[in-house]
């Protein structure tokens, strides 16, 4: 009897350490229930995009009222005029260190320049010695270096007027010299992109804009939509170099940060249609929200104000997570989710992701980090499939799956202010930063394989490419690409206008012009203040005020044609009452958006 009992436990001993070392089970695990989200159009306080709000500094300025009105972006303007000849003193540096740690506290991040002056252009106040500019940087490195968790991304400043890389007044307006401060401020902060004011210079620098990429060098426009060139921006010698520059510029802001502020309105370029158009072609992540407030207005009154306040840098929801609802411990969760970005742009600085299953007290939870680069959902559409194998000893309960998306700074992974939200309703666990997809049931009873292991792991992943969002529009065409061949002529009655056109489908032609020459009376346009428009046949005469689009058609129809590919207008002199004028010519599409628009012509009547 004995021997039979001790024969029986250690049967039993040696059956039990096979159940533990081996899998319990190889059958398949429970089926995915699909899950679809719906988009929510609510504003979003997501980190490191949007519009920023300017602060001047050194001064003890409080940040805690920033994401009240809607931020989560400061734009630091850090100004050594005093020290322009000499070493940044201790106490400067040690409030500045106050200032980051209130932008710490209020939960936002910064973007950094710094200038020795306020300009002006073209007498513009001094800057600093190329000697000094590069101690002042070894001096900011500790500071800079201690402060990057808040640090949004720098632009290159110190160098001329405002710090915008012009007017320098130490003879700095060089490539070698600026190509110098430039590699001193991107080896004093390596992990975070600085951005340069001229699209020129950095072409100049990195010919390929993967090379500018790599080197951690975006671009910065001061002067947004606020002229042809947008005030130089586009320019070098006299030479318009929008086409070329904006092209370079397409490619390189898919990876880096692009932002800045307007400086002057002009219409229509400033305003709505044209805004969205460029802010996509060049994936804007920020803007200032106090300048220029000509144009924040009318984006108002245009419609678009609120578009561009979502759009800009990432917006990113879930169309539909595939997952199943149940698992054993130590059995796998299988997910699928499918990701939209509507955003003008993609996440910027590194960031992880997590899989996370928290249990019904929000105190226990487990996560997992997928080996996926977040910045890799351009705007547009894309995926990723992982399966993640549970602890054996997971306990069993209902738990909710979540993904997270903390910063990847260890200082502020755990503030839920510095985590990803996405534009899903009833998806956002405010209080831990969690985007919560649904629940799963972890029960020893459910079939499936089962692997010992004392952490949730990533057993495979995959992930399929970004591809373009429907709504991506081109920059707005050259009138070189679509409008040809434009003559004037007139004999003694008759002014005839005409050219050809690459054929589309198009609304309506529009000649406008501008009898008194004076771009300050009539409609604003490229330039001119129209005083009437021939649209198609129709004479209108402009009783708007400068901005707003307020035409009064006449009854008298102008001799018009179109043969498919040309335009022409035949107009009486006697309606011009003028031998001089200006003139600007703009197609539109079906939408009644602009598609292309001369810039300003004039002619004198022979």
């Amino acid at each position: 009897m004995r021997h039979t009992t001790f024969h029986f436990l250690l049967t039993f001993i040696f059956s039990s350490f096979l159940m533990g070392c081996q899998p319990a089970s190889s059958s398949s695990e429970p089926a995915s229930v699909s899950h679809t989200f719906v988009y929510t159009d609510a504003s979003l306080l997501n980190p490191e995009r949007g519009f920023f709000t300017p602060y001047e500094l050194p001064n003890p300025a409080g940040f805690s009222s920033v994401r009240i009105t809607g931020n989560t972006l400061v734009h630091l303007n850090i100004r050594l005029d005093d020290y322009r000849e000499s070493d940044i003193p201790e106490s400067q540096l040690n409030g500045l260190q106050t200032n980051f740690n209130d932008i710490r506290e209020a939960g936002v991040k910064a973007i950094v320049r710094v200038a020795y002056n306020a300009g002006p252009y073209p007498d513009s106040e001094p800057d600093a010695s190329k000697s000094q500019i590069i101690k002042h940087i070894e001096q900011l490195t500790p500071l800079l270096q201690k402060n990057s968790d808040v640090i949004a991304w720098l632009e290159a400043g110190f160098i001329g007027a405002w710090g915008e890389w012009h007017t320098s007044t130490n003879g700095l307006d060089n490539i070698q010299d600026k190509q110098e401060i430039l590699n001193a401020i991107l080896k004093a902060i390596p992990n975070r992109f600085v951005q340069v004011r001229y699209p020129a210079n950095i072409i100049e620098m990195y010919p390929n804009p993967e090379d500018a990429v790599t080197a951690h060098v975006a671009h910065h426009n001061d002067c947004f939509l606020s002229s042809e060139t947008d005030v130089g921006t586009y320019e070098r010698d006299g030479v318009n170099t929008i086409e070329r520059d904006q092209a370079y510029l397409a490619e390189l802001t898919r990876f880096t940060p692009m932002s800045g502020e307007t400086c002057a309105p002009f219409p229509p370029r400033s305003e709505c249609t044209n805004a969205i158009q460029e802010m996509e072609l060049l994936h804007f992540s920020a803007i200032n929200e106090a300048y220029h407030k000509g144009i924040i207005r009318s984006w108002e009154e245009g419609g678009c104000l609120q578009e561009i306040t979502d759009r800009m840098g990432y917006r990113i929801s879930l169309t539909s997570a595939d997952f199943n609802e149940q698992v054993r411990p130590g059995g796998l969760l299988k997910l699928t989710v499918n990701i939209t970005n509507n955003g003008f742009a993609s996440l910027m600085n590194p960031r992880p992701l997590y899989v996370v299953l928290v249990a019904q007290d929000a105190i226990l939870r487990y996560e997992t980090k997928l080996d996926l680069d977040p910045r890799a959902w351009q705007p547009g559409n894309s995926s990723f499939s992982a399966s993640i194998r549970l602890p054996s000893k997971m306990e069993e309960g209902e738990y909710r799956l979540a993904l997270w998306l903390p910063d990847e700074a260890e200082s502020l992974q755990a503030n839920p202010l510095y985590a990803v939200q996405f534009a899903n309703e009833n998806m956002w666990d405010e209080s831990a930063g969690y985007n919560i997809l649904g629940q799963v049931l972890v029960d020893s009873s459910v079939m499936g394989s089962y692997e010992r292991g004392n952490s949730m792991k990533v057993e495979s992943l995959s992930s399929e490419a970004t591809t373009p969002a429907a709504t991506s529009t081109p920059a707005p065409a050259a009138s070189g690409d679509i409008i040809s061949n434009l003559e004037v002529s007139n004999d003694a009655e008759t002014v005839r206008f005409s050219f050809d056109y690459v054929s589309g489908e198009y609304n309506a032609f529009q000649l406008f012009l501008d009898t008194d020459q004076d771009p300050n009376t009539g409609f604003s346009i490229n330039g001119i203040g129209a005083d009437s428009l021939f649209e198609n046949q129709t004479w209108n005469i402009y009783n708007g005020s400068g901005s707003d689009w307020s035409w009064e058609p006449t009854e008298l129809l102008i001799q018009f044609e179109d043969t498919g590919s040309r335009v022409s207008w035949n107009i009486s002199r006697e309606l011009l009452k003028t031998s001089q004028f200006d003139f600007v010519i703009q197609i539109v599409d079906t939408n009644w958006d602009t598609v292309v628009a001369t810039q300003k012509q004039s002619f004198t009547l022979k």
